[in-house]
């Protein structure tokens, strides 16, 4: 029987938490026929093994192999082997919901017209959280929460549904081109500019998607992401690949670009500069490493430009 959604897990090096997250997988409640796709990026781990225990208990599992470092790889490679009309992205980190595929395939029907569903990811702490460390801070977590009500993500509302949590029809994955690898990120756990990206192509497409929060997963916030030099390498990283991008609507500026660089990041440099002076002037840790990681971002901007 041809799948009508085909999960798809990408994962480099990490076989200490590949269990839990196809244990997840496997565990589905009332799902719609499926598939699952384990993509590993040339893992020097037991990730072949792992995959193989799971594959020989449960045939719908699939190891493929991706040898090119990247996640946009992996994930262009999982798209061609998958077979489903729908496909699901999840991570290694992540452990979806007993009903996450049954809530996919809902929601698809609930909103024939959408190109993509995401949800809600919400953290499971695995260490104190440190003070610095706000809402505000969580993009480099991997989690997302936009609120208890769905609703229609486009131009209009173009917020970005991170790929831990992300179902995208086949059909508009193959119009416009499946994700970019001139952008993937690696080394810093981010992924979020591949899927913000994606999303832009979608709307210039006149496609839609939709925020549903039955669709939900958990992610385990590992200890390195809750160190400083994680959201700094991370807000650097995500800035060089914003320039990269050339999203018209960040680069407009009233007076023109710096070198290159919007007129309105140079006076928001200045601005972050100031504030983060007179934070840690008021003892304001939180609201000074704010500023520090606008500043991170800003320069990483700035080293992609000049």
């Amino acid at each position: 029987m041809t799948p009508m959604l085909s999960a798809v897990l990408c994962t480099w090096n990490r076989a200490e938490l590949l269990d839990g997250a196809l244990e997840a997988l496997v565990a589905q409640q009332d799902a719609p026929p499926h598939e699952i796709l384990v993509v590993d990026n040339a893992s020097p781990d037991r990730t072949r093994e792992i995959v193989a225990e799971f594959a020989g208990r449960h045939p719908h599992v699939h190891y493929v192999l991706e040898p090119r470092q990247g996640l946009a790889y992996a994930r262009n490679t999982a798209v061609a082997r998958t077979s489903g009309a729908i496909v699901a992205f999840t991570d290694d980190d992540v452990r979806v919901a007993p009903d996450w595929m049954a809530r996919i395939a809902d929601a698809f029907e609930r909103w024939p017209d959408t190109a993509c569903v995401g949800g809600p990811v919400v953290p499971r702490w695995l260490e104190p959280v440190p003070a610095w460390l706000t809402r505000d801070q969580w993009a480099p977590l991997g989690i997302q929460d936009y609120g208890p009500e769905p609703f229609r993500v486009d131009t209009s509302r173009p917020i970005c549904m991170i790929g831990a949590n992300l179902a995208v029809r086949r059909q508009a994955l193959d119009a416009i081109g499946g994700f970019n690898s001139a952008l993937q990120r690696v080394g810093d756990g981010g992924g979020s500019t591949e899927d913000q990206e994606l999303h832009l192509r979608l709307w210039a497409a006149g496609l839609h998607g939709m925020y549903d929060p039955s669709v939900n997963a958990t992610a385990l916030i590992m200890p390195e992401r809750l160190r400083k030099a994680h959201h700094r390498a991370w807000h650097f990283g995500h800035g060089r690949h914003v320039a990269r991008m050339r999203i018209p609507e960040f680069e407009a500026s009233r007076i023109g670009p710096i070198l290159g660089v919007p007129a309105h990041l140079v006076r928001q440099a200045a601005a972050d500069a100031w504030g983060w002076v007179r934070s840690k002037a008021t003892g304001d840790t939180a609201r000074a490493f704010a500023r520090e990681l606008h500043l991170w971002f800003i320069a990483g901007f700035i080293r992609e430009r000049v």
